[in-house]
């Protein structure tokens, strides 16, 4: 190194205290805003983090609930009764020769496309019922409901009778969503209620 450059460094001034001491309190107010603002940005990332968890789940709910109303609601339009005998609806045998699908049935196709998901539904309603024995009763071991939700008190055995074809099933299922995210949980309660209704048309 040549005496010019050696002299040239020996000019250049070292950092005085002060100024070491206002370099250092710039870093640490760097650092502690660093902090706040990693404390701002957690609880938001946390909410759009859980938010689209429990989105995810009601989306997939609804989907399998639609899918097992829809299973139940197929089930109840179908004839039920190919037999050789005359088609008759009577409580006398038991409804064998009946077109009609019974309830326990149809609740039975609900619970069967819900096998295998960790959904349980609170409520299943057929409307309309089977047969006018049927209204406002519970199904046995379940706990499910057949027609208090009904907006009249016709049955399907009654409307077969009369001579009414083509009518209208509709089955609908509720049940409680449970939500994850405490902020949600405050906005919309906890858990949520929701039900799903399908409708098709009988073919006999």
């Amino acid at each position: 190194m040549s005496r010019k450059e050696r002299g040239h460094r020996s000019l250049t001034p070292a950092p005085s205290q002060p100024a070491l001491a206002w370099i250092r309190g710039r870093l640490r107010a760097r650092a502690g805003q660093s902090l706040v603002e990693t404390a701002l940005v957690i609880p938001v990332l946390a909410l759009l983090t859980f938010g689209l968890l429990d989105f995810g789940r009601a989306y997939y709910f609804q989907v399998a609930v639609t899918n097992a109303a829809r299973e139940g609601s197929r089930t109840g339009i179908l004839n039920v009764y190919t037999g050789p005998q005359s088609l008759s609806c009577s409580s006398s045998n038991s409804y064998a020769t009946c077109p009609i699908q019974s309830d326990p049935a149809i609740v039975n196709a609900v619970t069967a496309e819900l096998a295998n998901t960790s959904i349980t539904p609170s409520s299943v309603t057929i409307c309309p019922p089977h047969d006018s024995t049927l209204l406002n009763t519970w199904y046995p071991g379940t706990g499910w409901t057949s027609t208090t939700r009904c907006p009249n008190t016709d049955d399907r055995v009654s409307l077969w009778l009369d001579g009414t074809a083509n009518y209208y099933i509709n089955v609908n299922v509720r049940y409680s969503f449970q939500l994850y995210t405490p902020l949600l949980q405050n906005l919309l309660g906890n858990p949520v209620p929701m039900s799903v209704s399908v409708q098709m048309r009988t073919n006999y």
